[in-house]
């Protein structure tokens, strides 16, 4: 039986097998932990594109909300003139805006500029 192989004793890594499992995982696997990053630095870039463009929009919805109170306000003053055309009051004061009349024994006085 002098012939059968002996086995040889396992060499003790000095490292620990923690160790050795970690430098393992970091030469097989550094591809993973790249595409990781990578994936993560697209993934900020998207956020931050989709901060500004949130950040533009809500200054636009800020731009149409006082424009739509300016046209709201316009609105209402239109109605105001539309119902009050029946009121003799306001008939005047269109006449003496517009047309520059005024009513029999009054009088009109009229300024001129400096420059002429």
């Amino acid at each position: 039986m002098s012939n059968a192989i002996k086995p040889r004793p396992m060499p003790i890594p000095e490292k620990g097998w923690q160790e050795h499992v970690k430098e393992n995982v970091f030469q097989h696997s550094w591809w993973v932990f790249l595409f990781i990053a990578l994936c993560f630095g697209i993934y900020s870039h998207a956020m931050q594109k989709k901060r500004d463009v949130i950040h533009s929009l809500e200054g636009y919805l800020a731009e149409l909300n006082s424009e739509k109170e300016s046209l709201l306000r316009e609105r209402d003053d239109l109605l105001l003139n539309i119902n009050s055309q029946s009121d003799p009051a306001w008939i005047e004061l269109t006449l003496k805006k517009g047309l520059g009349l005024v009513p029999e024994g009054q009088v009109k006085v009229y300024f001129q500029p400096d420059g002429e």
